[in-house]
């Protein structure tokens, strides 16, 4: 499929393939998408769906084929739309469109090349503070202390860190192998694990809320993220977290 003729669902669903359902896929996240972040994700879902880990899971072979190839095609259709950004852009329509090129210059007197402009600051959100409670992440990203750039970086980070719902539910012997291929086979458009699991009659709701209890406590906390890659140091993320939390308190549900 020529990459003009991608639409932004195409996009959507291949960095669903990829991130999950837990991040919120939006054309912001496009935007601001990376290729080690690409990469990242690929690499982990690829070691999750390789056809050689079929027996290890107790699953069918021709099933965690369809899978890897459909994580290896997301992954070369972002890698394509990635490669070139400068050329295609998103319009209202949810289609891509080759920007039209601008007429060329008169020649001009050849100078000695300058260095390109870099450094330059990403733009900050200016707009009111949310009236709800927010994330740690969500806070900074509002408070113009980051850029969504960042923001989706360090969520990323976070996800990548972390063991998924399944991983955990086998562990505990809440889940076989077998169950982890039906819930992924079965599992709808958007749809999360967990809820597919539950709608599924695999686990109970209760079972999924220790999961993801479970899951969040063993999680690195997002502060790590920015205090690793020198963003704020260790003090300005305490402090960030006692004003989020100040925030949060004027939005407490009785």
């Amino acid at each position: 499929m020529p990459l003009a003729d991608i639409s932004r669902q195409d996009l959507f669903k291949a960095c669903e393939s990829l991130f999950g359902t837990e991040i919120d896929i939006s054309i912001e996240f496009l935007r601001y998408l990376k290729p080690a972040g690409v990469k990242a994700a690929y690499r982990k879902k690829a070691m999750e769906t390789h056809p050689d880990r079929a027996a290890a899971l107790a699953g069918r072979a021709d099933f965690m084929e369809d899978r890897f190839k459909e994580v290896s095609r997301a992954y070369q259709l972002l890698c394509a739309f990635l490669a070139a950004p400068w050329k295609y852009s998103l319009n209202e329509e949810g289609t891509l469109y080759e920007r039209k090129r601008a007429a060329p210059r008169p020649a001009a007197r050849r100078r000695a090349p300058s260095r390109p402009a870099s450094g330059r600051p990403e733009q900050l959100y200016s707009g009111r503070m949310p009236l709800r409670r927010l994330l740690f992440g969500q806070y900074l990203y509002y408070s113009g202390d980051i850029s969504l750039s960042t923001l989706i970086k360090a969520i990323v980070w976070q996800k990548l860190q972390r063991p998924s719902v399944g991983a955990i539910a086998v562990s505990w012997g809440w889940l076989e192998g077998s169950d982890i291929l039906d819930i992924l086979r079965r599992r709808k458009s958007g749809e999360k694990f967990g809820d597919c699991a539950v709608r599924l009659g695999l686990l109970s709701r209760h079972q999924l809320h220790k999961l993801l209890e479970k899951q969040k406590l063993i999680q690195p906390l997002i502060g790590k993220y920015f205090t690793e890659n020198d963003i704020f140091s260790s003090t300005e993320v305490f402090r960030k977290i006692i004003d989020m939390k100040m925030h949060n308190r004027k939005f407490w549900s009785y």
